[in-house]
């Protein structure tokens, strides 16, 4: 179920801050995400997105230990996501991309606030953590390993800063209205595996000549 409405009553009490003891509600966590990043209306605005950038990797045990490839990607509402390592349009397959991770698909989806719980089902609110010096609140998928799926929200900004232990969110700047991360580093033993936006564009991709 997306979520397209968000209550002004909802919105004013995850703006406060809460006791210690006084764990905030699976919804008012998402709401709060929802209208950091821009609000439903802006959102359901967007129909399609087009992406492109570069995988950054960053690994001890490979030579060279740095390696840039680029990636394009455009993806629906409907849930398509067509993707390929490469810097040209033209070379984007006409189907799904079924081999993407359940993290990337999420943050390719335009409207990628309203649908967590499409993605991470049976959220539960399972704690509070400092992260990087900021208090996060931490929901946790039911039926998905916590250390991999668990999602971290700022507490003051509303915004996703870690999905899993070892992954996390930077560079949320607007495109089309909505705040998105423009960075996606996944750590591992030994190294960093980086994706990093460099367009984000509401619409179909550009036609190459």
């Amino acid at each position: 179920m997306t979520r397209t409405t968000v209550l002004l009553a909802t919105v004013l009490v995850t703006a406060a801050p809460t006791l210690a003891g006084d764990l905030p509600t699976v919804d008012s966590v998402l709401t709060h995400f929802i209208t950091a990043v821009g609000g439903p209306d802006a959102l359901n605005a967007l129909e399609e997105r087009h992406h492109q950038g570069a995988i950054i990797q960053d690994l001890t045990w490979t030579e060279p230990q740095h390696q840039e490839t680029p990636f394009v990607a455009t993806a629906d509402t409907t849930g398509l996501v067509r993707y390929a390592e490469t810097a040209s349009w033209s070379d984007l397959p006409p189907n799904d991309a079924t081999d993407l991770r359940t993290k990337l698909r999420w943050v390719f989806h335009p409207r990628f606030a309203l649908v967590v719980e499409d993605f991470f089902p049976h959220l539960r609110v399972d704690r509070r953590e400092v992260r990087d010096g900021r208090p996060t609140v931490v929901l946790v998928p039911r039926d998905l390993k916590p250390e991999h799926y668990s999602l971290y929200f700022d507490e003051e900004t509303g915004l996703l800063t870690h999905l899993g232990y070892h992954n996390w969110l930077e560079d949320w700047r607007e495109a089309d209205g909505v705040l998105v991360p423009h960075r996606f580093v996944f750590g591992r033993k030994g190294g960093h595996t980086t994706y990093v936006w460099e367009e984000i564009a509401a619409g179909p991709p550009p036609e190459e000549d």
